[in-house]
């Protein structure tokens, strides 16, 4: 009976079964339509900056620039990886709601940016810190924000379809709420800290851009839970209510019990350890996680 099970067991460990969705044609359709819209996102998200993001990239060799991109191309991914989930089996409209709805994300990616720099950050130039600071504390806050908000987006994005009019007008309604919600984080991060977080990431405390940047992503999962199963604004605020005294907590159990030596906030505000602000965030990310597998 043991040799049997064995075997099964082998024979599973060699089969072939599913390979040859491997060689299936509308996958490749797929990974060109991605390919192309974050083509796309990068055209839109260079045509709406004062600078050449290339040169900054290149020849500037600008890290700053560089961090905040690749938060916005990680969100860019993470808006189309959703846009893709559960096609219908109808080739011609999966690839036609992709990039209907991959461009709306997208647009709403940059405009998200532009609110966070005007909302958020708003008690410095951030283009300015970007380009002619080269501020890496402002980039890393930046990239936080954009992959908080597209896992909003993705989030309503995938949610439950009821048709192309109530879906644009649930999506923008949801995507301008979670912006205010967004604003209250920051307020609430204001709150539990006892530093002045835009002083820090202002003066390129890359600690304090990695703490607030580890915020945003960590909130923006949090709002995209209760979107992907529900348009209940109950529920939704509700959630956020929970989810923000959970990562506070979380935030006091590891400052008093992970790292009970020294304070958090004074590893952030005056060591400037970015090793510590990785942890927090990575604390802010796992009461989330949690959270939704408890509830969910």
């Amino acid at each position: 009976m043991v040799t049997m099970d064995t075997d099964l067991r082998l024979a599973e460990f060699i089969s072939l079964d599913g390979i040859e969705s491997l060689n299936h044609f509308p996958n490749l359709l797929h990974i060109l339509l991605v390919l192309l819209l974050m083509w796309v996102g990068k055209k839109i998200f260079d045509f709406l900056t004062s600078y050449s993001l290339e040169h900054q990239l290149v020849k500037e060799d600008n890290k700053a620039i560089t961090v905040s991109f690749v938060g916005y191309l990680a969100g860019v991914a993470l808006i189309l990886e959703g846009v893709l989930e559960g096609g219908e089996g109808n080739l011609l409209k999966e690839l036609l709601d992709a990039s209907i709805w991959g461009l709306i994300g997208i647009l709403l990616l940059n405009l998200a940016g532009k609110i966070n720099d005007r909302v958020i950050l708003h008690r410095f130039n951030n283009v300015d810190e970007l380009l002619n600071k080269q501020n890496i504390s402002v980039g890393v806050a930046m990239a936080g924000g954009y992959i908080g908000s597209a896992v909003i987006i993705r989030g309503i994005i995938i949610g439950e379809s009821l048709g192309w009019l109530f879906d644009i007008g649930l999506t923008l309604f949801y995507f301008v709420l979670a912006q205010l919600f967004f604003y209250l984080s920051a307020f609430l991060h204001q709150i539990v800290t006892s530093y002045d977080f835009h002083k820090e990431i202002h003066e390129n405390n890359v600690a304090a851009g990695i703490s607030f940047g580890s915020t945003l992503a960590a909130v923006g999962i949090l709002l995209s839970i209760p979107l992907r199963t529900s348009y209940s604004l109950v529920v939704f605020v509700a959630w956020f209510i929970l989810g923000s005294a959970v990562m506070a907590f979380f935030r006091f159990v590891m400052d008093r019990i992970i790292i009970p030596q020294e304070k958090l906030d004074e590893e952030i505000h005056q060591d400037q350890n970015w090793g510590i602000a990785l942890l927090e965030g990575c604390f802010s990310i796992a009461a989330v996680i949690i959270l939704q597998s408890v509830f969910i």
